[in-house]
């Protein structure tokens, strides 16, 4: 299966503003392994990674869409 960021690569120069491991982990007081692999999966944009972050922390909120 082909990853997202591979379908879409111009969407991450795209997407605003972006955080480094070490700002993302700071922000969300991850382990730094948690902070790597999420930032590596979803990549930098600080968007989507406070979106990600926000439905993690309460999932209910994205189910009445």
């Amino acid at each position: 299966m082909t990853e997202q960021s591979k379908l879409f690569p111009e969407h991450r120069r795209l997407s605003g503003e972006r955080y480094t491991v070490e700002t993302f982990r700071a922000a969300y007081d991850l382990p730094q392994q948690e902070a790597r692999r999420l930032f590596e999966k979803f990549g930098p944009s600080k968007r989507e990674l406070d979106l990600l972050m926000r439905a993690r922390r309460d999932p209910q909120q994205f189910l009445n869409f």
